[in-house]
């Protein structure tokens, strides 16, 4: 099989892992992949941080945890059960963030290349990955200083929007690609 084909076939949404950090030159082979997405008009809007400081990756978890648990508390509850932060220990987020040019292009779905990049090059690497959408929340909750506090610390200008973030590491197990459904595609 294509290697890529294989990537995108065995891909899955990795919440168990080791907790072996994970290489410089893998780190650096997913940002690479990362920036190498393409953008509307070649405009790369994005601006990504790869965040390995353990204590950073924690403030940002609890950031987002403390949202959820005012407004969903069940949801909270169920987090702290499963005994990890937001992103299931892993030991690098990538922290992705775009720039909105208001014009008539999407920087959501510059982003979204971007983010699929470095997932399907996780798996070609033989790493776990987790899209995380809540945990932009941390960077959004107006009723705490979390956000300004958090920007500052990752040194990232406010022009930027966090828009996803991306849990990577070793699997502590196998997953399960989700199973495709073929009848959401039509041929004419």
């Amino acid at each position: 099989m294509n290697a890529v084909l294989d990537a995108i076939a065995h891909r899955y949404s990795c919440r168990s892992y080791t907790s072996e950090s994970v290489s410089q030159a893998d780190v650096e082979a997913l940002a690479l992949a990362a920036v190498q997405a393409p953008s509307s008009r070649g405009n790369a809007p994005w601006r990504i941080t790869v965040v390995t400081d353990s204590d950073l990756i924690e403030d940002i978890s609890a950031s987002a945890l403390r949202l959820l648990s005012r407004h969903e508390p069940g949801a909270a509850e169920r987090c702290a059960a499963r005994g990890t932060n937001l992103f299931y220990n892993a030991p690098a987020i990538f922290l992705l963030a775009g720039r909105h040019t208001w014009d008539y292009t999407s920087e959501d779905l510059d982003i979204g290349l971007a983010t699929q990049n470095i997932a399907l090059a996780a798996t070609g690497l033989g790493l776990g990955s987790v899209i995380c959408g809540f945990a932009t929340q941390a960077f959004r909750d107006v009723r705490s200083g979390d956000p300004a506090r958090l920007y500052a610390r990752l040194d990232l200008p406010r022009e930027f929007e966090i828009l996803v973030s991306i849990a990577v590491g070793h699997p502590a197990g196998t997953g399960t690609p989700h199973t495709p459904d073929l009848s959401t595609v039509r041929y004419l």
